[in-house]
Formats: C-alpha cells, structure tokens, sequence
C-alpha cells in the first residue's frame, strides 16, 4: 500500500525553490477523499485504526496509557471518523462522548475514563481544553459534512463554555487554560500553559460558526506564547510553560521538556489554512530531532540535551512533514505502513496524512 501511494499520487501542485499549501477544502479530508489512492490508503488505515482502538460503544482507547479513554482520544477519533466520511463510526463515538464523559455541571468534558469490569469510570471530572476544543471541532466538521444541526448546536455550547470559563487576558492577549482547575495562580494573574492545546485548524473551524470568543484572536496569541516560547539552544517549544505579564518561561512543575506534548504544534499548524502558520512548519525541520530520518526526540530545552527518541511512525511522520515543507524532501513510503504503532502515534500519523493531501499533495511525490 505505501508504495502503490507514492507511486498513484498525482503530484498537482509544483514550485521552483520551495513548496506551495494546496486550496483548504471545506470539510476536512475532502481532498483526501477525491484522490483515489491517498482515499484508499486512509480508508484503510482507518479500518485499522478503528479495529484496534474503538470499542463497539465508541470508546477511542489509548493503549500506551493504561487502556484510559480521555476527551483527546474521543476528540481526535471524531474528527478522522468526518475525514474518512464514516457517518455512523462517528455517531457512535460523539454518542459515547456525551453520555460518558459529559458529567460536569458545564458542556466541558471530564478528560479521563477507566474502563473496568463493571464499565467505564470517570477517573478524573477536570476538562483538558484541547480535548474540548478537538470534539467541537468534530462536531463542526459533522456539521458541515452532513448537515445536522444538533451537531453544530452542541458544539456552540461548548465553546460557549470554553470562552467562559477556560479563556484568561494576559499581557499578550487571550489565552486558553489547559484545563478549569490547576493552571491558575490564586490571583488569577499567572498561569501554566500548553502551546500544543492551540489546535489551529480546530480554532479556525469554529471561528466561521461560533462568536462566544474571538477565536481568530486566540490563535494569533498562541503564535505568539509559541514565538516566545522557542529560545536557545534547542529552540523547540517546551510542552508547557508559565506565564505572567508579558513574562514567559518554561513551566517549573513540568519537565523542562519539548516531548510528546509538543510534537503536535507542527501538525497542527500544517493543517492551517492560514499561510503565515504553514510557513512555520519548514522553521522546525532545522531543528535537533527533525533534520534527520532517527528523530525526533526528546529534548531537554534548557540544556538542549537529547533525552530520548520518540518511537513511532507518526511522530517520525511529523518531523517528515517539516522536511518536506522546508526542502521538498520525499515522504517516506516505510511511514504510511499502519497496524502496529500504539494509539498516539497511529493518529498523528493518520493527520499527517491528511495534512499532506490536504494542504501539500506534493509531499507525496512519486518517487520511492
């Protein structure tokens, strides 16, 4: 399969000097869907996908973490179910969601559920706001894929939700808490913060359908707390930090790391439709763990030390997609096989897929 796509892929878009985002579609995986073999790969790697983490009740199970359901997993299985155009795969998912995790006094979602022999188990009723914002972007995308209203009425209440109680001015504009409780100082004027909850591709979707908060205005803040975020010597991005005035400093209750957190943030921008975003993608290619086909790692951003690889296609697929983006370097054929990588890195490897076929075709060349 991962040759017959490199070899099938047409490659419809060609510059001189660099590489050029395709048109954004309107429904994610739209442009996917119409070509037919980046189509036939991602309906199967979904089948698999959806084989192995999601349970007959809709439950997105993370197998490297203690078999646990969270709002990300049931976020992130949403949106794919839409891009594959699987209708009924994600009404089972978004049903599960609200039944099962939707048991504050809110719209918001408790992050984390035990599955045990007597059923599943809210473990922990604290939101994760990057879980919420990924189910009302499926809940959007549902929307504009197949018309259901419901779809888009419950995703406004919980935006409505995240705008009041998940939104804080700070001395660089509005910011996202990771979640309501734990992130706050009690005077309300510190915060720890996580770059990779700015879900841009989400934030950009709901700001066409939703005006609880300027959502457009938060994604340019979380550039920004990104931007500020990126120092020597490693200039990664660490997966949390603290954040007080204008002040911004790696986080001090987390390890000083850029890590499995953070290896998001150039998905998440490749998948923006905004150009300035996109271009920002290739900025990491030159970075330690990224430049070369073994990372990427693990790095300590203070030391710039390298802790660990990250294991797995879809983070290696990432770091690919940043090469691609800064030299127009082939994706790897070995990075579209699927079946065997735990949860995590099976979804990132299935958006960055999506990204490369929605936004950058190119990449996937036919050569190799």
């Amino acid at each position: 399969m991962a040759k017959m796509l490199c070899a099938a892929v047409i490659v419809s878009m060609m510059a001189a000097g660099g590489v050029f985002p395709a048109m954004a579609t309107e429904v994610i995986g739209q442009s996917a869907r119409d070509n037919e073999a980046v189509s036939l790969w991602l309906k199967s790697a979904w089948r698999e996908y959806a084989k192995r983490f999601v349970t007959a009740d809709g439950a997105v199970i993370d197998d490297g973490n203690q078999g646990i359901s969270h709002s990300e997993s049931q976020g992130y299985g949403m949106v794919l179910a839409v891009a594959v155009d699987d209708r009924e795969l994600f009404e089972r998912i978004r049903d599960y969601t609200f039944e099962t995790l939707q048991v504050r006094k809110d719209h918001l979602f408790a992050w984390k559920v035990e599955h045990t022999d007597k059923g599943p188990n809210v473990a922990d009723t604290n939101n994760a706001t990057d879980g919420d914002l990924l189910i009302a972007w499926g809940l959007v995308e549902a929307y504009k894929s197949w018309g259901e209203n419901e779809n888009l009425s419950s995703a406004r209440l919980v935006l409505k939700d995240i705008a009041e109680k998940l939104v804080r001015d700070t001395g660089f504009g509005p910011v996202l808490l990771p979640g309501e409780i734990g992130f706050s100082s009690g005077n309300g004027k510190e915060f720890t913060l996580n770059p990779s909850y700015w879900v841009y591709p989400a934030l950009e979707a709901v700001a066409r359908f939703d005006t609880s908060a300027n959502w457009e205005e938060i994604a340019v803040v979380g550039e920004e707390v990104l931007d500020l975020s990126q120092r020597a010597p490693s200039y990664l991005p660490p997966d949390w930090v603290d954040v007080s005035g204008i002040k911004l400093d790696p986080a001090e209750k987390f390890p000083l790391e850029f890590g499995y957190n953070a290896i998001r943030i150039p998905l998440y921008l490749a998948l923006s439709t905004n150009a300035y975003r996109e271009k920002k993608v290739a900025d990491f290619a030159a970075l330690k763990g990224f430049d070369a086909p073994g990372g990427p790692y693990v790095v300590h951003v203070v030391s710039g030390e390298t802790q660990s690889v990250m294991g797995g296609k879809g983070f290696a697929a990432v770091a690919a997609l940043t090469r691609c983006m800064d030299t127009s370097e082939p994706f790897p054929p070995e990075l579209l096989r699927v079946g065997a990588d735990p949860y995590y890195s099976s979804t990132l490897q299935i958006f960055t897929v999506l990204a490369l076929a929605e936004r950058y075709p190119q990449c996937l060349s036919q050569e190799g």
